[in-house]
């Protein structure tokens, strides 16, 4: 299969790969669909427990704040991939995300982890502001308390300025769900500030808040745990709570809300929405960070060897050792038959979006590499090896590897003119056309032609839904299409 990829949503792109691209969501997608795509992408970054990935996020002018954790905060890439490869070590396994809540600018994620043996987790928040690029701010937030219950048996509030927050926590919750003035008044500064840019409110003082009680939806504690608490290691005066709650009303929600501590009051307090919650219970809503944040050109590029191919480097991206082999073995195919080698940056192999659809995938102009080109493999290491081919390879994976170079060999060295003879040799009409059946294109029949002819074995055979064509008829197809002699000679069952 060949494609050219061009723009896409983002919402998609755990689909099709297209990053680094603005998001231009469907009118029918659910709101905030798109932040939903983002977060997937980190849970991932974390579930795989590749810090790499994760640090693709945080390129240069990112930080990572996990002082929650002794880490201080990472202001580099490299500085994250040893901050979130700490995180290993701590035995967090089963990442995900269970709450994404929003601002039109932010979004606070409660992460939970648990050990593969499921006997203990963890419950953290970490909050995001997405910047061009992959330009990142994150800062963790700890699990502390959860309105008289522990996240874990064991766990301690290590402060009294902890202790302090999650009293007032407790309060604030308590004033809120019963409309207490008067310890809401010991709990606001009175130039406090509060925003829900989601649902355009904002207070700018105490008195404002007080005036509009009576009226304000009534709140609940949020799921447990309901509590986490930044405190940096800078300053003590530098506390930060987030409280989940529920919102009542005719449709109940859940909500964040951070608060800014100065000393025993809250002197700042934004509030962010639960994106489940806003697409069952909410209309008209605004959009935000995630309809223009543009993801980093490399998120999806797990690149884990680059070899070298006549002095070029190709990435190989996901590749385990015997990927790395069998994509030596690709090019010296070619390299061998004496037709030139086919020009390519990088090779995904799974986990890969692609996989989703095809076997495999050739890409002529690749926006993730400055529009060179690029294929997609996708035979998982296990599915490569087999040691009754002559080649070593499963007969199958080979002729799909090969079939992918070929088409890519074909872009640079195939004229028209040739293009044309090969149809009207094969008896077909088409060499390309979307509105074609697969098995009815040139191209494709040409992509499989040229394996069977570089191959020097019988490993590289034609999918059974092609036409059967005897030797002759493969020899004669490939001269055409190389000017040069197969490897692989007429003999025993050399037609499929």
């Amino acid at each position: 299969m060949r494609r050219t990829i061009v723009a896409v949503a983002l919402a998609a792109m755990l689909v099709v790969a297209s990053c680094g691209r603005t998001a231009e969501p469907p009118e029918d997608e659910a709101w905030a669909a798109e932040a939903e795509t983002v977060i997937a992408l980190l849970a991932d970054a974390y579930d795989v427990a590749d810090p790499y990935q994760m640090a693709r996020f945080f390129s240069a002018g990112g930080t990572l704040d996990l002082s929650i954790w002794g880490r201080g905060v990472a202001r580099t890439p490299e500085q994250v991939v040893e901050a979130v490869g700490h995180l290993w070590f701590m035995d967090l396994a089963n990442v995900r995300a269970d709450h994404l809540f929003v601002s039109p600018d932010g979004a606070l994620v409660w992460w939970s982890a648990y050990a593969d043996d499921i006997i203990r987790g963890s419950n953290w928040v970490q909050s995001y502001t997405f910047g061009p690029s992959g330009r990142t701010a994150s800062r963790g937030f700890r699990n502390v308390w959860g309105f008289d219950q522990r996240d874990t048996p064991d766990q301690t509030i290590d402060t009294a300025e902890e202790l302090a927050a999650v009293r007032l926590a407790e309060r604030y919750v308590e004033a809120w769900q019963y409309k207490n003035r008067a310890i809401l008044e010991t709990i606001y500064s009175p130039a406090v500030v509060v925003r829900d840019d989601i649902l355009a409110l904002e207070w700018r003082n105490r008195d404002s808040i007080m005036a509009d009680l009576d009226t304000a939806d009534p709140i609940q504690p949020g799921p447990q745990p309901s509590v986490f608490v930044y405190q940096s290691g800078a300053s003590v005066q530098s506390v930060q709570v987030i409280v989940l709650v529920q919102v009542s009303g005719d449709c109940p929600r859940l909500e964040a809300r951070r608060l800014n501590l100065s000393g025993d009051r809250v002197d700042r307090e934004i509030r962010y929405t639960h994106v489940p919650s806003a697409q069952r219970c909410l209309a008209d809503l605004p959009d935000g960070w995630w309809t223009t944040f543009e993801l980093p050109a490399e998120l999806l590029n797990n690149v884990t060897e680059v070899i070298d191919v006549a002095g070029l480097g190709v990435d190989l991206i996901n590749a385990e050792p015997a990927h790395e082999e069998f994509s030596r073995w690709l090019f010296d195919r070619f390299a061998e038959a004496g037709i030139g080698l086919p020009e390519v940056s990088a090779i995904w192999f799974p986990p890969a979006p692609e996989c989703d659809e095809y076997a495999g995938l050739a890409t002529e102009s690749d926006a993730r590499y400055q529009g060179r080109h690029t294929v997609v493999i996708c035979f998982e290491d296990h599915r490569l090896l087999w040691e009754d081919s002559e080649s070593g390879w499963f007969p199958i994976a080979a002729s799909y590897g090969l079939h992918e170079l070929a088409h890519i060999w074909m872009v640079d060295h195939l004229t028209d003119d040739t293009r044309a003879a090969f149809n009207e040799m094969a008896g077909l009409e088409v060499w390309r056309q979307a509105d074609v059946e697969w098995a009815e294109r040139g191209v494709e029949w040409a992509a499989f032609t040229i394996p069977w002819g570089i191959v020097g074995a019988t490993d590289a055979r034609w999918p059974r839904f092609f036409p059967e064509a005897t030797c002759e008829e493969l020899t004669a197809r490939y001269r055409l299409l190389t000017d040069h002699e197969p490897l692989t000679e007429c003999g025993e069952d050399q037609s499929t």
